[in-house]
């Protein structure tokens, strides 16, 4: 005969575990987090769209939405294993790994939310990494693209374009780049992703015109790109840091167009009025612009004894360059240089050793600078 009693007795158990098992399995499904811009937290979410207009997600039995300009950041609940270790490699600066453990990420992912966000950041780590390889930047802007077709209403849609713009500029295709960039400068005014992609966008259009020797352009460019800065950070941001630097590197660019041109003096006169100007920030820029434009006067002009000049004012730029960034990274590419146009008559026999030092100083502390490449290269000769 059977127990009743002991049926009766194991029912509720068993009902109970049931529900522990579902509201296991509830838990794991609703475990992304959206950060906000003011740095609140939602967490316990199952995020269900994540598009230009914002976030759309459950949290138990509820439906909440936040709002694009909302929004900093998400984190996902289910990562694959791979994607983890992406995202460390390429905070560390690994990208080829980053990008190989992202690709990884992608095919391990159960949610195509996850699945597109890994292929995103595969595509950043990718075009993080290029260095000057024309092969490479040709690979990632054909992902790029299709990143950018697949997704055109995606949160992260501002960035890939302009990823795409850059990888693009880098792969030789300026028409192309130029295209991107615009549609992401048109995009960020209509679609009001924020006037900080209007400065980016126009940044990094200017490179491309001066990528394709366009000087003129190029000037009037990096000018609307300093204004469009100037108009992003006319309201609280968190990206008053990055606008700043933007501010600067389009004042560089501006001074760099002349060398372009091949106008020495003007270029050197216009570094130096960034050293003289009242903005601190542009001290180490103007220093190096200036040590540049008098180095590529001396070499056109043959006359080595210009160098010490050039010597002076890179040597001064790397003191000036508090945060350690592109100026650095500039006088000391072109301080390595100096002492190959200086040669053996003036500096010795050491000349060679003492400027790849300088090269390999480039490649070690500034790999992701745009002088890393042509360090490269001179280390190779």
């Amino acid at each position: 005969m059977v127990d009743c009693s002991a049926r009766l007795r194991i029912l509720p158990h068993a009902v109970a575990t049931a529900l522990l098992f579902a509201a296991s399995g509830l838990a794991q499904k609703a475990a992304d987090t959206i950060v906000k811009m003011d740095g609140a937290t939602v967490r316990g979410v199952e995020i269900t769209e994540f598009t230009t207009a914002g976030i759309k997600a459950k949290k138990g039995n509820d439906n909440l939405e936040v709002p694009a300009h909302h929004v900093l950041a998400v984190e996902w609940g289910d990562l694959p294993d791979a994607f983890v270790a992406a995202r460390a490699a390429l905070g560390r600066g690994d990208f080829g790994n980053a990008a190989q453990l992202f690709g990884d990420a992608e095919q391990k992912a159960a949610r195509p939310l996850v699945k597109a966000d890994a292929l995103f950041f595969q595509l950043k780590a990718a075009v993080a990494g290029l260095a000057g390889d024309k092969a490479a930047a040709a690979t990632a802007a054909e992902k790029a693209k299709a990143w950018v077709a697949a997704n055109q209403n995606h949160w992260r849609i501002p960035e890939a374009l302009l990823l795409a713009g850059r990888a693009q500029r880098l792969a030789g295709n300026a028409a192309e780049a130029t295209a991107s960039l615009k549609q992401l400068d048109d995009r960020a005014t209509r679609d009001a992703f924020g006037p900080v992609w209007n400065a980016r966008a126009k940044f990094e259009l200017a490179m491309t015109l001066v990528g394709e020797g366009k000087s003129s352009e190029a000037r009037t460019t990096f000018q609307s790109a300093s204004s469009a800065a100037d108009n992003a950070l006319a309201t609280p941001t968190t990206d008053e840091a990055e606008l700043r630097n933007i501010k600067t590197l389009a004042k560089v660019g501006e001074g760099e167009t002349f060398l372009g041109e091949k106008q020495w003096s003007k270029a050197e006169n216009f570094f130096r009025n960034l050293v003289r100007g009242d903005q601190p920030e542009l001290a180490a820029a103007g220093r190096a612009g200036e040590g540049e434009a008098i180095f590529l006067a001396a070499a056109e002009s043959k006359r080595p004894e210009e160098i010490r000049r050039a010597q002076i004012a890179l040597a001064q730029a790397s003191v000036f360059d508090s945060g350690g960034g592109e100026a650095s990274a500039k006088a000391n590419y072109y301080l390595g240089k100096c002492l190959l146009l200086l040669g053996p008559e003036r500096e010795g026999d050491t000349f060679r050793v003492r400027a790849n030092a300088y090269f390999q100083t480039v490649l070690t502390a500034y790999p992701t600078s745009r002088w890393a490449a042509a360090a490269r290269a001179e280390l190779g000769k």
